[in-house]
């Protein structure tokens, strides 16, 4: 009798126990991330060939307790190693675990090493080889307190690696995991599966493989077990013979084109055929290239099924914010075309889960990697809407067919189509070329959440139909009133810029990591005016951000240009938006430093001078936290010195009712006079509670 352990990923512990029950496993003990159990030789290979949920299976050779490094030593040499491999056999010995004696694994596993090979150099006089890639043996050593398990790696390499997959997207589910995400769906074999997001096929694949009854490991050509001594041929040729006629009669059984997985991506498709070739199961699989809007049921007269889907969730080449609209799009077209049909989707996030907006009544939770992910499985039910009459979609619809013809005419990629017109739907939509960012103004607790979030889900529904824009180019943000925080905070770490052209101007914006994306539309006509004002001046453009005044005042000819900001992230990027229109030479000038430090203490006039302060912050550079309502004067006090005698401030702010004291700017020998009007664009007539500009000159 052998005692075996079976590694598997967390979450599929009792999937991995019915499996090998199944096989006819006893003593079973389930821990976290395995099981034990006895097998005889022939439940081993069995074991190997057939398990679709287990990592690796280990032959268990010696559990002991060491109590120092010589104790380890003498335990392991004791083990008679040259009755479980030959000295012409490489080996490579991987230790898991540390404890108060222990306190290095690569420490305990040289240790393990040196008392094999030192018994087989007395034995022999000479000694078999290590080999880190591709070893004929390898010994598992784990450390769990004072007690070691030393196991015999009887995979090779990981069970997972069935030996189809030729080729894989940039975000692959491990097959043993693709298995445990099938079998918990709530699939049965007699019910067609489709994946409208089927990637290089991994989830089709392996439910065909079960329907088909294909033994995961019959592909697989070399294990770990065929370099042990006690390995039996004879035995492990009956379990392959089994196996390959169980798939003979398997495959005959199965429905053609009861699996059907869908890609927008041609090339991903080829190589999910490929896969599933390899696999042995292209003839009842159909893949087709086709984006997620135009899936449809093609079984009408089936009233069961199911949708199961790997979707993106944020964690390598888009962020959450990006996918909204993807997963709103799920539940949609599930209700629109399966009614009665199951759903069951395996993502990391649960945010965008909710997007689905559907009850699921049932759920599992395993470890991808080390992501913590979630399945989700859900009962379709199409339900009647009143979508159809939504006062968002007739409002969007409105301001589209208006602003779209300004902007084009105006050489805009970049305006505002929604600006919380409808009390009902308090949020912003903003177009940049082919993407749409939607923030939403987070409802007050008096608002219900449930009622929000639908009215919200409708919006994004609506602007990715209305201004006909694909589903993973809609991005939300939510605002929420931000307490004793600086303004511009850090919400992802993509780096994914685009250019936006702006009248003349081309500047890099940023629409995932920030709230806000780097340009700022309502000050558009402000730039255009610094522009016209710019020439053969030197101007100085205070609180930066991220240059694009500066860009406009370099376009229109200044003699210099001056961009001051705190971060070090926005004068970078000012600089990138100053090379993008090729203006590059000496006369700009760009200064990371505190804004209100660093006007009290420099001496330099200017002709023109913009400053857009912050509403509040309380950034760590800073010594002193910013107030705008409070530090305003201030600010124009030293704006004021540095001022040529004939030169123009101009001082603007998006802060809610905020109006500068004219009668102090009168005191101190200055005019003020409001501009907004002027300067406000036809996509911002709306609030103008909001938007504030002054001009600001020396009284003559």
């Amino acid at each position: 009798m052998n005692y075996l352990f079976a590694s598997t990923n967390f979450g599929t512990e009792k999937l991995l126990e019915n499996e090998l029950l199944s096989l006819g496993a006893k003593n079973i003990n389930i821990i976290n991330g395995g099981i034990y159990y006895e097998s005889n030789d022939l439940l081993l290979y069995k074991s190997l060939m057939w398990s679709r949920i287990a990592s690796r299976i280990y032959l268990c050779i010696k559990k002991f307790t060491i109590s120092n490094a010589k104790d380890l030593y003498n335990n392991i040499y004791n083990i008679n190693w040259t009755e479980i491999f030959d000295i012409n056999n490489t080996f490579l010995v991987n230790f898991k675990g540390t404890n108060n004696i222990i306190r290095n694994s690569l420490f305990g596993a040289l240790i393990i090493k040196d008392a094999i090979v030192d018994q087989f150099k007395n034995k022999y006089s000479s000694r078999p080889n290590i080999n880190f890639i591709q070893p004929d043996i390898r010994i598992k050593s784990l450390l769990n307190n004072n007690i070691l398990h030393i196991m015999l790696d009887l995979s090779g390499e990981s069970l997972n690696k069935r030996g189809y997959r030729q080729f894989c997207n940039t975000t692959p589910i491990k097959e043993n995991l693709g298995s445990a995400i099938v079998l918990s769906s709530g699939w049965n074999q007699n019910i067609p599966m489709i994946d409208p997001m089927c990637g290089s096929g991994t989830l089709l694949i392996e439910a065909a493989m079960i329907a088909s009854d294909r033994a995961p490991g019959l592909k697989r050509s070399k294990w770990g077990f065929q370099s042990w001594k006690q390995y039996n041929d004879n035995l492990w040729q009956e379990v392959i013979k089994e196996a390959q006629e169980r798939f003979k009669i398997g495959i005959k059984k199965c429905f053609k084109n009861y699996f059907i997985g869908y890609d927008y991506d041609t090339e991903i498709i080829k190589k999910a055929k490929i896969n599933a070739s390899n696999a042995g199961v292209l003839k009842i699989i159909q893949f087709l290239t086709q984006d997620l809007n135009n899936l449809k049921n093609i079984y009408k007269k089936k009233t069961e099924g199911i949708l199961l889907t790997n979707p993106p969730y944020g964690e390598r080449h888009q962020t959450e914010s990006q996918l909204v609209g993807l997963y709103i799009q799920i539940g949609k077209v599930s209700k629109k075309y399966f009614n009665k049909w199951k759903l069951s989707i395996f993502s990391s996030s649960i945010f965008l889960l909710n997007f689905v907006q559907m009850q699921s009544y049932e759920q599992y939770f395993f470890k991808n990697g080390s992501l913590d992910c979630i399945q989700k499985n859900f009962l379709i039910f199409s339900k009647s809407s009143n979508i159809e009459q939504n006062e968002f979609k007739n409002r969007l619809n409105k301001n589209f067919k208006k602003l779209r013809k300004w902007a084009n005419l105006e050489n805009l990629e970049s305006f505002r189509i929604y600006n919380a017109d409808l009390p009902n739907y308090n949020i912003i939509v903003d177009i940049y070329q082919k993407w749409i960012v939607i923030q939403e103004y987070k409802a007050p607790k008096s608002i219900d959440h449930n009622q929000a979030f639908k009215r919200l889900c409708h919006a994004i529904y609506y602007s990715k139909e209305i201004l006909s824009i694909p589903i993973n180019n809609i991005i939300l943000k939510t605002r929420k009133k931000n307490k004793n925080k600086t303004q511009y905070q850090k919400l992802f770490n993509s780096s994914n810029f685009i250019i936006i052209k702006e009248y003349h101007a081309k500047f890099l914006v940023n629409l995932t990591d920030y709230l806000d994306t780097g340009l700022f539309s309502d000050k558009r006509l402000i730039r255009k005016l610094l522009g016209k004002m710019a020439q053969g001046k030197d101007f100085l453009n205070l609180f930066s951000y991220t240059g694009t005044a500066s860009v406009y005042a370099g376009l229109g000819k200044a003699n210099s240009t001056t961009s001051v900001d705190i971060s070090h992230t926005y004068i970078k990027w000012s600089m990138r938006n100053m090379c993008l229109n090729n203006l590059t030479s000496s006369q700009h000038h760009f200064i990371q430093a505190d804004c209100l430090k660093w006007l009290k203490k420099t001496n330099q006039k200017f002709d023109l001078i913009f400053v857009n302060p912050p509403t509040f912050s309380n950034s760590k550079k800073m010594n002193q936290v910013f107030d705008l309502k409070k530090d305003y004067m201030s600010i124009i006090v030293h704006l004021k010195r540095i001022l040529h005698h004939n030169g123009d401030i101009i001082f603007s702010s998006s802060t809610r009712n905020f109006e500068i004291n004219l009668n102090y700017i009168k005191k101190i020998q200055l005019y003020a006079k409001k501009i907004t009007k002027k300067i406000q664009s036809k996509d911002f007539l709306k609030n103008p509670n909001v938007y504030h500009s002054w001009l600001i000159k020396h009284v003559k």
